[in-house]
């Protein structure tokens, strides 16, 4: 196969996301060893030198200052962020280099005693109750991360603490271990009960199960956790918006999809709900960068050396590209997500009616899964928010949920 014939075969696959809902399935294998040391490798001679000059620098710069209580010290960094052409969702592509300053992140997510020393303090409101799985004042809760909060409250008890928000970039570099890229917080194997709050009744105390990368807690599963970042298209990062970025699945979710370190959501900040809670971050000061870059304010800005590409792809001067033809970045990132998470950004115009269709393939997850309403239905058109009272009306539960679709299952 000719070059141009590779790279459009390599785009059509891009093109055609991923839109089928989940099955209920055997959970995925874990990655093959060998796959997985090809997927992390560096991805170019430029990413081999940089490694090399990071460790030599390491070697000889003083050693940071002890991270404050509770939070671990993450090494600045030049980290390819996103998803492989061929692998995950749209809205996770391209992949793409970021420069990360050197910062410390909350070990645990925030607890719910923690935030209502906050709410005593008058500098956090209390969150919200209302739905079933909100802590409230539960006094068996003070262990347990805190959910129910929107996005200024979350701010709000960040600040009080003396810290900030992650940012989305800091929040996947951390939660993937760098450049291992990992599937999971803990590695590659799929979700269940020994790694994590995962399909569970509520959520579960703050570090029930083993550290993942970096030794972070809970970066996937338990709670949703709130960024500073305005949802975008990669590879830019907007200062304004109408949604900010969460990640890192929670308790409440079935399928292994969710808890996908690289998989993006988003909410507007005045929404919450019970399974969306808060990890606070803090920058290093000095700022520390790492080699081939420079500080520019309060970021760290490449200044030599070639960008980093995914494996595959290389820099050819003005973008990554394939054998010297550069990809039509823009159009492969603003391709709109199959299969993301329920809060997406309303589209522009007025959406079609909600409509309804069987889909018995799903019937024995309803089954197993929801007493009383054995049928599968696939529900499109309108929003996520529209459709909710349509399937409420209908007398049906939600399975599962995707930009432009929602599964329920129905008595009959």
């Amino acid at each position: 196969m000719d070059r141009r014939a590779l790279l459009l075969a390599l785009l059509s696959v891009v093109a055609l996301g991923c839109s089928v809902e989940a099955s209920p399935a055997p959970a995925p294998a874990s990655t093959n060893v060998a796959a997985a040391a090809a997927a992390t490798a560096p991805a170019s001679a430029s990413a081999a030198a940089s490694a090399s000059a990071s460790a030599a620098a390491s070697a000889s710069a003083p050693a940071p200052e002890p991270p404050p209580e509770g939070m671990i010290a993450l090494p600045p960094a030049i980290y390819l962020m996103g998803s492989r052409a061929l692998e995950g969702l749209p809205e996770e592509k391209p992949m793409h280099e970021v420069v990360l300053a050197g910062f410390y992140l909350d070990r645990t997510e925030v607890t719910v005693a923690a935030y209502r020393a906050c709410v005593a303090a008058g500098a956090c409101t209390p969150a919200h109750t209302g739905e079933t799985f909100c802590p409230g004042d539960a006094p068996d809760k003070a262990d347990h991360p805190i959910s129910c909060i929107d996005f200024p409250q979350a701010e709000a008890y960040c600040a009080f603490a003396k810290k900030r928000l992650p940012t989305e970039r800091e929040w996947e570099y951390a939660a993937r271990a760098g450049s291992e890229h990992r599937k999971f917080s803990w590695g590659d194997d799929p979700p269940d009960e020994k790694h994590a709050c995962y399909d569970h009744p509520g959520t579960c105390p703050v570090a029930s199960f083993p550290a993942g990368a970096f030794g972070l807690y809970d970066m996937s599963g338990n709670v949703w956790e709130w960024t500073s970042t305005v949802y975008g298209s990669y590879p830019d990062e907007l200062t304004t918006g109408t949604h900010r970025v969460y990640r890192g699945g929670s308790w409440s979710r079935r399928f292994p999809k969710w808890l996908r370190t690289a998989l993006r959501n988003r909410y507007e900040p005045t929404k919450w709900s019970a399974s969306l809670g808060v990890r606070c971050a803090k920058s290093q000061t000095p700022l520390t960068c790492p080699p081939e870059t420079e500080p520019r304010g309060a970021a760290c800005v490449r200044v030599k050396g070639a960008p980093m590409c995914e494996p595959g792809l290389s820099w050819n001067g003005k973008a990554c590209s394939l054998g010297g033809v550069a990809l039509p970045v823009a159009e492969v990132a603003a391709t709109p997500a199959a299969t993301t998470a329920p809060a997406a950004v309303p589209p522009a115009s007025e959406p079609a009616p909600v409509r309804r269709t069987r889909t018995p393939r799903f019937d024995d997850d309803c089954k197993a899964h929801y007493a009383g309403r054995p049928a599968a239905y696939r529900y499109e058109g309108g929003t996520f928010y529209s459709r909710n009272p349509v399937i409420a009306g209908d007398g049906c539960t939600k399975r599962d949920m995707g930009e432009n679709w929602t599964s329920a299952c129905c008595s009959g």
